[in-house]
């Protein structure tokens, strides 16, 4: 079978009119012969054989039509193939019978009239029943004897089991004009059967791709569709329930109750074997009536993926973590040991208090314990308590709905706390939280649960919470400026961070990793790390730790020239450190501080401050009056 119609032709000139017109017409058939039985074996092979649809006539046409699955067009007789059959039998002594299928026989009786001949009619039935032919034949020798019939007319069949000697037996023939309609109505369906197949493949489609699963009754609340989502998430298989009746397959549906009353039902909770799911169920309404039932259903945990995957696609740029336990460069026991306990703090999912001096790499150990923990995948969201005003803060970490306050943004702004949702947020420098909203921190930690600004819907969150501060909470609390409920309910995990001056042993591989780092962020082609540097920096006290470590060793590196380093210069920016430490800047470093432009002399001020302040760019700014993005710009500028 090359094409998807084929002809079943019932005599021989059907055929080679058929062959000549295919030919001619470049028409897309197959050509076959076979009448009655034999024409219907030949529809079947077809059919096995990827045709689509049949082209035959007459008896054969109907016998096929019972057979076979796929659509069968009928080549009429019309009234120019029977008046071809009557006209040479029209003669005053000829008496005519005419045998065959319903629309046969009438398409002879105009053709009759104006031809004046009176014609005896035999009807063959087309209910399906298969044909008794010696009843057909006992009636046909009645009228031969009774009414003196000497000529018979009609189909195949005809031909086929009318063997009497002395009857004149004569085929009704198709002509080429009753072959061309039935080849354009077969073109033209399986035309649109190919477009109906493409918009089945596109809706099958999106059924199976679909992440919602979907499920379909007809008007009897018989199961008539179920997706491959639908099939996961209720562990079944459509072929096993197609058809069966929705209340004998899901006990718990209350499709049946839509399905009778017609009203539907949107964002439903409904209980499975495995947990929940958000189900729609919708009344299919045709001409005022229901006439069935689709409902879609998702995982509850697919919902809450998708809802953070929102989140972070439009809020979360950079909420992912840089650093991770092997950034933490030391080799010094104690320092190891906090990592080891680090290490086992982060497969818990409890609230961490890390407590320790500025600098020291409070969110380098939050950043770690994140990216070890089950949590990893999730958003990691830092915030700094003392960078922002209380009221800015609140807003940043509830959110707020539209028109909470003047100046809220159109469509209201999720909270930072929402955004970390199955992931960790960390409150750095919580110290310098304002109390008022300590108390609402303290409801979170407690219900695990957050309300937006202007809004009176409470969220539930899945957070992990770490907190890191510089300041001693235990002497905040006691002077009442800490509650004492929040201190105890982020102090579950506790982890004191160790200063560089107690670590001193680190200090020529800090420096080493830091100097290599500006060297190749600032193509300056610093070969090696001159060793005369380690006792300089080995002396002094780093009350800045390993932020000012840091800091220090880019502005030797920036001030490198030909790939050295300028040993006079180093000593006197660690004396000048020195001296700043100890409070004792002289007349000619005031003198300095004043030298130069208006930016240089606040870089320096700034810079002069940060050192004093022990490099805690919160406290800078605000003994400085500026915000800490001055400070960020101006730190090593």
């Amino acid at each position: 079978m090359v094409n998807k119609i084929c002809l079943v032709a019932t005599y021989r000139e059907l055929a080679n009119l058929a062959y000549d017109l295919k030919k001619e017409l470049n028409l897309p058939i197959d050509v076959v012969e076979g009448s009655l039985e034999e024409g219907t074996q030949q529809a079947l092979k077809a059919e096995r054989e990827g045709a689509k649809i049949i082209i035959s006539r007459g008896g054969t046409a109907s016998m096929i039509r019972r057979h076979v699955k796929i659509p069968v067009v009928e080549i009429r007789v019309t009234g120019y193939d029977v008046f071809r059959a009557i006209y040479p039998v029209s003669g005053p002594e000829r008496i005519l019978g005419i045998l065959g299928y319903e629309s046969a026989v009438i398409g002879c009786r105009p053709a009759a009239q104006v031809l004046g001949i009176s014609i005896h009619e035999i009807i063959l039935m087309m209910d399906g029943r298969k044909t008794q032919w010696d009843s057909v034949r006992a009636e046909v020798k009645q009228l031969m004897e009774e009414q003196g019939v000497n000529t018979f007319i009609g189909d195949t069949s005809v031909m086929t089991h009318l063997d009497f000697p002395s009857l004149d037996v004569r085929l009704i023939m198709s002509s080429r004009e009753s072959i061309l309609p039935a080849v354009e109505d077969a073109v033209n369906l399986l035309r649109v059967q190919e477009e109906e197949q493409k918009a089945t493949q596109r809706f099958q489609a999106i059924l199976n791709f679909v992440h919602d699963g979907i499920l379909a009754t007809d008007e009897k609340g018989c199961i008539t569709l179920l997706n491959p989502a639908a099939e996961k998430i209720f562990h079944v298989r459509q072929s096993q329930i197609l058809g069966q009746h929705i209340t004998k397959v899901f006990k718990d549906t209350r499709i049946d109750k839509v399905l009778k009353y017609g009203q539907e039902e949107i964002g439903q909770l409904q209980k499975i074997h495995e947990g929940h799911i958000l189900t729609n169920r919708i009344p299919i309404h045709v001409d005022g009536s229901v006439k069935g039932v689709v409902a879609t259903f998702q995982e509850v945990t697919q919902i809450q993926d998708a809802e953070r995957t929102i989140r972070q696609s439009l809020y979360g740029k950079g909420l992912v973590t840089k650093y991770t336990f092997a950034d933490i460069l030391t080799i010094v026991p104690k320092v190891k040991k906090l990592v080891e306990v680090a290490q086992g703090y982060s497969l818990t999912g409890a609230t961490v208090l890390i407590q320790g001096e500025s600098g020291t790499g409070k969110e380098l150990f939050a950043q770690s314990i994140h990216a070890s923990s089950p949590r990893a995948h999730g958003p990691f969201v830092a915030v700094n308590c003392a960078a922002l005003p209380p009221q800015l803060l609140e807003s940043e970490l509830f959110g707020y709905v539209e028109g909470a306050f003047t100046g809220a943004k159109k469509g209201g702004k999720i909270g930072l706390f929402e955004l970390a949702h199955n992931g960790t947020i960390f409150l750095d420098e919580i110290g310098d939280m304002d109390k008022g909203l300590q108390a609402r921190l303290l409801r979170v930690l407690e219900e695990r649960r957050v309300m937006r600004l202007g809004s009176d819907a409470l969220i539930p969150v899945n957070i992990r919470v770490i907190a890191a501060t510089n300041i001693d909470l235990r002497k905040q609390v006691a002077a009442g400026q800490f509650r004492n409920d929040l201190y105890y309910r982020l102090n579950v995990l506790n982890l004191p961070m160790i200063s560089l001056r107690d670590r001193r042993e680190d200090i020529p591989l800090l420096a080493t990793h830091f100097f290599n780092h500006f060297s190749r962020e600032h193509n300056k082609g610093i070969k090696e790390f001159p060793k005369e540097i380690n006792p300089l920096f080995s002396e002094y006290s780093w009350p800045g730790n390993v932020r000012e470590l840091k800091n220090i060793s880019e502005r030797i590196v920036l001030s490198a020239e030909n790939g050295r380093i300028d040993l006079p210069a180093v000593r006197l920016m660690v004396d000048e450190l020195r001296l700043l430490q100890e409070g004792q800047p002289d007349c000619h470093e005031d003198h300095e501080l004043l030298r130069g432009t208006f930016q240089d002399i606040k870089r320096k001020v700034i810079r002069r401050v940060l050192q004093e302040e022990g490099w805690n760019k919160s406290r800078t700014a605000r003994r400085l009056a500026i915000d800490r993005m001055t400070v960020d710009r101006f730190e090593n500028a």
